[in-house]
């Protein structure tokens, strides 16, 4: 094994899930399965014996489920990055396991490629949610735990970017030019401290600022 293995663990009540990553984690050099559970305590016990870098956490868990065990586990190992891995889509499920410190929410039916690629981003400290779920993110809507200093114009183009509009369609809304909405997402971008605009939503709506 080397320094750059990054080691996997996998939580999940569902023996095929459980098949189906550790073949998709054996295949790559540099993936290291070091442990599986099918429930939340379960989950808790292997984090505090081998610390992994990342963990596959399931949602719905017998026990307990993975939103208790993201929160635990996270308390006592802040360093671990943890990537939902579920079937269910609903709004509950997908905000308790963000706001509670998941880097990432991934349905199963996500493909091998872009699995492997996922795990490599959450390793690196990054957030990914899929694509599918986006919309949800920008549900739950409360008080801001932190507006990041964004001014009222960015805030604007950070909720439609959200919605899913591109460039060109921000500067026909807003009447102003590409070339300006590039400039204020670049602005956005640095003071939410992430390199994408998925990674932007998805800070923005972990604190409710979209």
């Amino acid at each position: 094994m080397s320094e750059s293995t990054i080691r996997i663990v996998i939580v999940d009540d569902h023996r095929k899930v459980h098949n189906a990553l550790a073949e998709m984690i054996y295949f790559v050099d540099d993936f290291e399965l070091v442990g599986q559970g099918s429930n939340g305590q379960e989950a808790i016990i292997l984090c505090d014996d081998h610390q992994p870098d990342v963990v596959l956490m399931d949602v719905v868990m017998p026990i307990m489920d993975g939103v208790e065990a993201t929160k635990q586990i996270l308390m006592k190992h802040p360093n671990i990055n943890i990537l939902a891995l579920s079937s269910f889509q609903d709004n509950d499920s997908v905000q308790s396991m963000l706001m509670t410190g998941a880097s990432g929410y991934i349905l199963k039916n996500a493909s091998v490629d872009e699995l492997e690629s996922i795990i490599r981003t959450v390793h690196q400290g990054k957030s990914v949610i899929d694509t599918q779920l986006m919309g949800q993110v920008m549900q739950h809507i409360t008080e801001p735990r932190n507006d990041f200093g964004l001014t009222s114009r960015e805030l604007e183009i950070l909720k439609l970017i959200a919605g899913g509009l591109a460039y060109s369609n921000v500067a026909d809304k807003l009447t102003i030019s590409i070339s300006t909405v590039k400039f204020h997402v670049g602005n956005i971008l640095s003071k939410l401290g992430v390199d994408t605009r998925n990674e932007a939503i998805l800070v923005a709506a972990k604190n409710n600022i979209i």
